[in-house]
Order: structure tokens, then sequence, then C-alpha cells
């Protein structure tokens, strides 16, 4: 009995932490956070708006929900989390890294996106995915700044930085890179974990042994983990929409022409034309590409407004047809900002140049 009231005791207080991440965090979210001015949207023809519902009725896919250009935002978050975390680690001591600033950083970033999208219907899936992944982001982070700042930092005074250091700065690059186009718990967690045992100690003792057991244990986790959610994902989900349905005008069959993965759909003539490309990564990477090849936007994903996020020197001038949704400076970098801004569709092809012609940087075009 007595073990059962202990196991008992101890189930409690994993559900109690576990509902406290989310709780505490949305808290701290809306309490540093504001909400963003709407942005006023042109009303479509009576014409658009007759080939909008046909296409939505006639091509599957083609319409996603507004709402997800902003919940989409906080999963991208963690990547860029990854993102820097590489390229701190690159050439700085791990035990160094603001796991923190990024725990919060991810909440913060989830309370701004459910006020951005407040006007829309409450997406139960989108909510429960990010509720999973941040619990998971803010648990990893932790474990990992409390590993670092007292037994990674012990073991860097014999020697840093190791051949698994550098290994595992690599890997933190390889992994970051994936996550671009492709799911987290599909990396090859095992692949790495096996990479990291096979490196070299550099005629060090104590750090790289450290390394190779800490951070082997950790892949083993990780691989556990990943392979539990593709099992779930595989029973109780549908598979994830990997393609974006674009109206667009101008030379569209011109400038799609050579576009790996990009076919036409339907050509309206005067009216435009929808094609069909790839999401995530390569559709942002090529947008620039057909805005300078003449080519402008009349909905992408069925929808008129889009999240895009743009990295800068310091604060952006916002350009007429969008309005911004929220600015910081990256926690590893605090001269570089980011900055998420709601733009129309249809004047895609001027607000990104005119952010790019001041000088920020494209990062992403949040596609549903």
């Amino acid at each position: 009995m007595r073990f059962i009231k202990g196991l008992f005791r101890a189930i409690i207080i994993v559900i109690a932490l576990v509902v406290a991440i989310p709780v505490l965090g949305l808290g701290y979210g809306f309490l540093t956070t504001q909400a963003p001015q709407p942005l006023a949207r042109n009303a479509p023809t009576t014409e658009q708006q007759t080939i909008s519902d046909q296409l939505t009725v006639q091509i599957p896919g083609y319409k996603r929900p507004q709402e997800s250009t902003y919940l989409t935002y906080p999963e991208w978050a963690i990547v860029y989390a990854a993102r820097e975390y590489a390229g701190f680690v690159r050439d700085n001591n791990p035990s160094g890294f603001p796991y923190f600033a990024y725990i919060g950083r991810f909440w913060q970033d989830y309370a701004a996106m459910i006020r951005a999208s407040s006007a829309y219907p409450f997406n139960f899936q989108n909510h429960l995915m990010l509720m999973v992944i941040g619990i998971s982001h803010t648990v990893e982070h932790v474990i990992q700044s409390v590993y670092e700042n007292t037994i990674g930092r012990i073991t860097s005074l014999f020697g840093f930085p190791t051949p698994p250091d550098q290994f595992l700065a690599a890997a933190a690059q390889d992994y970051a890179a994936f996550l671009d186009q492709v799911p987290w718990y599909q990396f090859d967690y095992a692949g790495k974990r096996a990479g990291l045992w096979a490196s070299d100690n550099g005629g060090e003792l104590i750090r790289p042994w450290e390394r190779k057991l800490g951070f082997g244990l950790s892949f083993s986790i990780k691989q556990t983990y990943a392979n539990m959610i593709k099992s779930g994902l595989s029973a109780t989900s549908d598979p994830a929409l990997l393609d974006i349905h674009v109206w667009a005008n101008g030379p569209v069959a011109q400038a799609i022409s050579g576009e790996p993965d990009t076919t036409m759909e339907r050509n309206f003539g005067p009216g435009g034309a929808v094609f069909v490309t790839k999401r995530y990564q390569v559709f942002t990477d090529m947008i620039p590409r057909l805005i300078d090849r003449g080519v402008t936007f009349t909905q992408i994903g069925g929808n008129d407004l889009i999240l895009v996020t743009v990295l800068s020197d310091g604060e952006v001038v916002v350009p007429d047809g969008s309005v911004q949704v929220f600015s910081y400076a990256l926690p590893t970098d605090p001269g570089t900002f980011r900055t998420g801004l709601t733009a129309s569709v249809p004047q895609l092809h001027t607000v990104i140049p005119d952010l790019i012609n001041t000088g920020a940087r494209l990062e992403h075009v949040y596609d549903y």
C-alpha cells in the first residue's frame, strides 16, 4: 500500500507540473505581450469571391484555416530556437546558452499568436499540438540548462572543446537545417547517438565521456519519444498537407517554370491562375523570385492575410499593406531583431520588397 500511495502521489505531482507549465507560461506570455492592431483588408470583388468559392469546392486542400498562419508561428519559434542554439554552440560553451530566455520566448510567441488569431474560430488541433510541444520545449530546456550549468560546466574545466563537443555542435546544425522542411520527430537521433559514440576522445578523458554518456542518453530518450509521436500520429491524425495552393496574377506559367515541385492547376486568363507547390521554407524562398518575375498574389491557401517574419539590425519600418504583430531582439544576438507582420496577400508583392529595401531579411512566410 505504501508503494501504491507513493506511486499515486508521484503521478499527481507529474500531472500538476504538466498542467502548471502552460498555465504559468501563457500567464507570463499574456503579461508581456500586447494585442496587435488589425489590418484593414479590401473586400474581394464579386468575381473574385465567386472564383474563390469555386476553388474551395473543386480543389481539395485549397483553403486552409486563416488562424493557422498565426498558430503555425510558435512551431517555427522552436525551429528558430534550435537554429540559434546551433549558431551559439558552434563557437561557445553550451552552458552559456540562454535556455530560460527561449522558454519564455516560446510562451510569449504563443500568447501573441492567440491574441492575433482571436477573431477566428478556435482551432483545437493546432492548440493541442502547441501545448504538447510547448511543454516538451520547456522541460527539455530546463533539464539541459540545469545539466549544462552543473555537470557540463564542471567537465568543461578539464578541456573544451573536445571532438564530441564538435560532433554535437555539427549535429545541432544538422538538426536546425532538418527542421526547415521536416517535422522534428523524423530526425535520426539514433544515428547521431552512434556517431557521437564513434567520435574520438581527442586525448581527453573526462569531458568526452561525459558528453557521450549524457547526450547519448538524451538522443536515446528523444528517439523513443519521436517513435511514440510517429506511432500516435499515424493512428490518430490525417497526414500533414505538404502542398500549398496559390492564386496568382501576371506571367504565372513563365514564372513557375523550372521551380521544383511546382505545377499549374487552373488558368483563368485575365483573372489569374492557380499553381500548387511545396509548403514551408521552399515556398518562402520562392516568393521573392516570383515577385521579381512580375507575379502578384490574390490568395495563398485560400486566404488574403498572411503572417511574415523578417530579421533586421534594428526596428523595421512597417510598409503599407501590413501591420506589426511583434518585434523582439534575439536572446543570443541582441543586435538582431525578429519582427512579425500581418501582410495583405494582394499587397505582398510590394510589402516584401519594401521590407528588403530597408535592410530587412525575409525569414518566413507562414503558409497555414
